[in-house]
């Protein structure tokens, strides 16, 4: 008897601790939930940062692709551009004859008046070419809006070349590289002298207008005008031609080269008659 009741002595304590523990331990415990929620926040915060890192991803991908986008935009641009430039150039069929001992090319421009007396912008571009092999004279216009390399430059319009240099050689240069057509020799005629020349051509006894000279100079052939009026100053004459003439031109040529370039031409000429 004696040992139950000490059984029920040490039981109904154990028993009760027990009871209190399982209280203590259910779910509305404010110990577990405080935890439980920690916990969860702390699944969130790592959710949370991996959904960051694949957002950050997601953005240099996003980023990378935007750059390639411009990239491939530029190039695009670039391509049409180019693209441009060679629908807009008219000169694709343009052929310049090889120079040769008997054959000489002479590149003539003619300039409008400008207020800069250094630089008067050009009109029109053409190669005067002199066979004297098969008796022929070409005139072959170069359209102001042909397109070319400039060296460190890039793509420009022909006509912007005559006035970036202080000389004619980049216009030289870019004629050469476009047409593969090597030529040194450079007349320019300024339309603003074109009145003293026909005074001065009349005063040789040349029946000579300022309609007649602009005329010649946009003709893309020899005309049977031209021709007449060529053949209608004596050879002897042509010193005093040149020496009348040069005050009003400009050029790279010697008065004995350019002497010597009209005696062909008036060969030429009368060759054909």
């Amino acid at each position: 008897m004696k040992k139950f009741i000490f059984s029920l002595i040490y039981t109904i304590p154990v028993v009760l601790l027990v009871v209190a523990l399982g209280n203590n331990l259910s779910i509305d415990n404010p110990f577990l939930e405080q935890q439980t929620k920690q916990e969860s926040y702390s699944k969130r915060d790592s959710s949370d940062t991996k959904e960051t890192s694949i957002n950050k991803t997601t953005k240099n991908d996003s980023s990378l692709e935007d750059k390639n986008k411009l990239h491939n935009k530029n190039q695009s641009d670039t391509n049409n551009k180019t693209k441009d430039n060679s629908k807009k150039d008219s000169s694709s069929n343009i052929t310049i004859p090889k120079e040769s001992d008997t054959l000489t090319n002479i590149l003539v421009i003619c300039t409008v008046p400008s207020d800069n007396s250094f630089e008067n912008p050009p009109d029109k571009f053409s190669v005067l070419s002199l066979d004297s092999a098969n008796n022929k004279i070409s005139f072959i216009p170069i359209p102001l809006d042909t397109y070319v390399n400039i060296p460190n430059v890039g793509y420009k319009k022909l006509g912007d070349t005559y006035s970036w240099g202080q000389n004619t050689d980049l216009l030289l240069n870019a004629i050469e590289t476009k047409f593969n057509a090597h030529i040194t020799k450079v007349i320019e005629i300024n339309a603003e002298s074109l009145s003293e020349m026909s005074d001065k051509l009349n005063e040789m006894g040349i029946d000579m207008t300022e309609e007649k000279l602009l005329k010649y100079l946009n003709e893309t052939k020899v005309s049977k005008d031209m021709a007449e009026d060529i053949k209608s100053i004596p050879i002897f004459k042509y010193p005093k031609l040149v020496s009348c003439m040069k005050p009003y031109i400009k050029t790279n040529m010697n008065t004995a080269s350019l002497i010597k370039y009209g005696i062909i031409t008036y060969k030429i000429v009368s060759h054909k008659s």
